[in-house]
């Protein structure tokens, strides 16, 4: 009879747990993109966040916004202009800067945070060179990656020398597949691969750590949180490094973009902007 009771009490917490993880996470907020439309004709397709502010890129339109404390002040346009793009295609800010990656022109566009230029940094200067993403360590030091070339490059803040970081041309699984770069606060390297659907981690000096097998069908960024390696994808799945996959309540509606800022997860869909407490997701 003992044994029964322990037997059920066992089974009922398996199920407790499993459920638990089962169930979508909820957002605790949530904003909703005609708000900030009816401010200006403006259609997100990347985000960024820091404190208060929010920060978007408008592809089709070729236009960057900052949206705070319910105002929105949109720069750009197409042209080779400090104030306009041809090709922006990924964003970053942090407590200091705006940053733009701009594919055509090879180039990133640096801002202040009220949208001021600052000054450009030529990728790859007198070499033709398309990033596809980038980002930025603790250092101040960019790291992009060229599809054509099949190389993670990266830009020593100091010498402001560009030299190949990691060389994935050999690697006949991965080419030119590599689509997430993030960077934690420990300059740990996160690059994430959706033909092998792969995330591959590196220290500072660029030697490969972990790889982790990715589970979800259409990975899309990654990141660091709770103390550990996540990907989320297209739909709202998110898969921790330990394995562990578990939802996120985003109406079913295609994610856009996302971003990651201290304890929040900003999710960008076609019409909303989804922020989670990340602190309360599994670890």
């Amino acid at each position: 009879m003992l044994l029964k009771k322990i037997n059920k009490y066992f089974f009922t917490l398996i199920l407790l747990l499993t459920t638990s993880f089962s169930q979508d996470f909820l957002p605790s907020s949530i904003i909703s993109l005609s708000d900030i439309r009816s401010i200006r004709n403006f259609s997100p397709d990347l985000i960024a966040s820091y404190g208060e502010q929010l920060a978007f890129i408008d592809k089709e339109n070729r236009t960057l916004g900052m949206y705070a404390y319910d105002s929105l002040r949109v720069i750009g346009g197409y042209g080779s202009s400090e104030y306009s793009f041809i090709d922006p295609i990924d964003i970053i800010i942090d407590e200091l800067d705006v940053m733009v990656l701009d594919e055509s022109e090879g180039k990133v566009s640096r801002f202040d945070l009220n949208l001021n230029f600052i000054q450009f940094y030529d990728l790859l200067p007198g070499y033709p060179i398309y990033p596809s993403v980038f980002s930025i360590d603790s250092r101040r030091n960019i790291y992009f990656f060229s599809p054509d070339d099949d190389i993670l490059y990266r830009r020593d803040y100091s010498s402001k020398k560009i030299n190949k970081f990691i060389d994935y041309s050999s690697n006949t699984k991965s080419p030119g597949c590599l689509l997430d770069i993030y960077i934690n606060q420990n300059d740990q390297i996160g690059t994430l691969f959706d033909c092998s659907n792969e995330l591959h981690i590196y220290n500072r000096s660029g030697r490969l750590q972990i790889k982790y097998k990715i589970e979800l069908k259409n990975p899309q960024k990654s990141f660091f949180i709770n103390g550990n390696w996540s990907v989320i994808d297209t739909v709202g799945r998110i898969q921790v490094s330990n394995g562990l996959i578990f939802d996120l309540f985003i109406d079913k509606k295609t994610i856009l973009d996302s971003y990651i800022n201290q304890n929040n997860l900003y999710v960008l869909t076609k019409n909303k902007i989804y922020i989670f407490d990340s602190t309360i997701f599994p670890k």
